[in-house]
């Protein structure tokens, strides 16, 4: 039986993915919160994906009731929902130190939340100078990992060298 979401329920989906990235992210800044600079640079990306989420609301709400109850692509739903089986509990509990949490996000930032984001971007932006604007803030916002990131620990070992915040050490 062929899937019967529409393109509100893929709105809602990414919008959920936006909020769950937000969520790691502080909890990534809690986990190094004994490192202001890098702590600092997690709260910054939340603040990032809470906007993301905004953007993709404002989209939504002036897309077209046409728009929001066509059928979703199949493909980007199905993607969507895979996004959302993923605990960042579960990955949380696996990082030791910042290096293991600077490879997770870049695996997040190059998931298809991202595409997901793009595609709605793409496909329901109002008018090219907005596409062109949100493609930007996407590209801009994954080049800062690289670009912005505290540079003291841009190196893979000294990432390692920085261990996760203990929970009784808060």
């Amino acid at each position: 039986m062929p899937d019967k979401a529409t393109v509100t329920e893929l709105f809602d989906l990414a919008i959920a993915a936006e909020k769950a990235a937000e969520e790691l992210y502080h909890k990534l800044e809690a986990m190094f919160a004994h490192h202001r600079e890098v702590a600092d640079f997690w709260s910054k990306y939340a603040t990032e994906e809470a906007k993301h989420a905004l953007w993709l609301k404002r989209i939504r709400d002036t897309s077209s009731p046409e728009q929001l109850s066509a059928p979703a692509d199949p493909r980007v739903l199905q993607d969507a929902r895979k996004i959302l089986q993923f605990s960042i509990e579960n990955r949380l509990q696996d990082i030791e130190n910042l290096e293991d949490a600077y490879q997770l996000v870049i695996e997040l930032e190059n998931s298809e939340t991202n595409a997901i984001f793009e595609f709605l971007v793409n496909h329901f932006a109002s008018d090219d100078k907005t596409q062109c604007f949100l493609k930007s803030q996407l590209n801009e916002h994954i080049a800062r990992l690289t670009t912005d990131f505290p540079t003291q620990f841009k190196s893979a070992a000294n990432r390692r060298a920085v261990e996760v915040l203990k929970k009784d050490s808060k």
